[in-house]
Formats: C-alpha cells, sequence, structure tokens
C-alpha cells in the first residue's frame, strides 16, 4: 500500500563540535580480523559487477580488467543471468593453456567461453552465513579453498540471486597489508601475519 502521507525528518545541528568528517568510498572501511564480515563484502545490490560476454577474446577480457581495475569479470548471457567467472589467474595461467591444446588452438584464438569457471562449478557463500561472520571467518574461508574470491547469494526470496562479493586483494588492503598479487600464498601469509599480530 503506498502511503498518503509522509512526515518530515527531524533535522540536528552539529551543536558544539567544529570537526564533522565526510565518508570517502575510496578509503574503506579499516578493518581487523573481527570487524562484522559485511565491512569487507563488496554489496553487488549498491555497485555493479564489471561484466563480459562469453564470445568476446581473452585478450578483450584482459582489457577489460585492465581498463575497469578488477581482477575477476562476471559472465553473463544477454538476459543478464550468471554463466561464469573469469579471473586474471584464468588468463595467465594453467587453464587457458591446457584448453588450447586440447582444442588444437593457440591462446590468442581462445574466448571468454573456453576458459571461465562455469556455472556448475562455482561455489558461493550464503547471505545468512555472512551475516553472522566476522572478516576472520571469510580469510579461514579463503584459505581452506585456496581461492581469491568468494561470491555471496541470497535465495530468501527463493531464488539464488548473488549479493555481494569477497577479494583477498580487497580484505588486505582494508588490513593495511602490502598484497603482492597474484601469488596467493603471499597474500594469505601477509593476512594471517596481521590478524595474529592483532
Amino acid at each position: 500500500m503506498i502511503r498518503q502521507h509522509y512526515q518530515p525528518l527531524e533535522h540536528i545541528t552539529a551543536g558544539a563540535t567544529d570537526v564533522i568528517t565526510v565518508s570517502d568510498p575510496s578509503r574503506p572501511i579499516k578493518l581487523t580480523a573481527d570487524s562484522p564480515a559485511f565491512d569487507a563484502m563488496t554489496d553487488l545490490r549498491r555497485i555493479q559487477p564489471v561484466s563480459i560476454d562469453p564470445a568476446e577474446s581473452l585478450e578483450q577480457a584482459r582489457t577489460t580488467m585492465i581498463v575497469c581495475g578488477v581482477k575477476l569479470l562476471f559472465v553473463r548471457n544477454t538476459q543478464g543471468n550468471l554463466l561464469g567467472l573469469i579471473t586474471a589467474n584464468d588468463l595467465a595461467g594453467e587453464r587457458a593453456i591446457v584448453q588450447a591444446a586440447n582444442s588444437g588452438r593457440s591462446v590468442l584464438e581462445l574466448t571468454v567461453n573456453d576458459v571461465m569457471v562455469k556455472l556448475p562449478d562455482l561455489e558461493f557463500l550464503e547471505f545468512g552465513a555472512v551475516s553472522r561472520a566476522e572478516v576472520g571467518h571469510i580469510i579461514a574461508t579463503l584459505k581452506a579453498h585456496n581461492r581469491q574470491h568468494a561470491l555471496v547469494v541470497d535465495n530468501r526470496q527463493g531464488n539464488l540471486r548473488v549479493v555481494g562479493l569477497f577479494s583477498a586483494t580487497q580484505i588486505a588492503r582494508q588490513m593495511g597489508i602490502p598484497v603482492f598479487d597474484p601469488v596467493k600464498a603471499n597474500t594469505f601469509a601477509e593476512i594471517e601475519a596481521a590478524v595474529a599480530a592483532a
């Protein structure tokens, strides 16, 4: 039901203070291991993920990642539904080389569809579990599965919808740890050292 009348909100004044800070999204919240997990999650309900068509070349995927400053692309169909993911590691790693050898093509001839991790092979974290978790749980999860990223899905409305993304690189940045990409072991070693020191 649509309301017919809305009451105005109350205003407040600065009062006696002479210092008011302004939110700066370019400076993410400083994290500790016991921070709420949501503080480290990219909320895809508010930020559009960078996507690519499965028919695009690997070179186009690489260019898109560089231009957009990301290391993961959502592969989506024309309806916007998720088909899979492709990461910077997929572009430069064994997956592309093996696929090229198996198909008798060069790596330059491969498409995103040839190399991406397809939907049936993706694993997700459930929104409810994440809402009760801390950053330390996310770090442990990424490490246990040797992953750089984790997707969060919400199924409260009866169908799975991707609503969030965790990135080991982003967590390291928010914890104030230098990130040495793309070597996973260094990222996790730095995160663990910071957690132990906290």
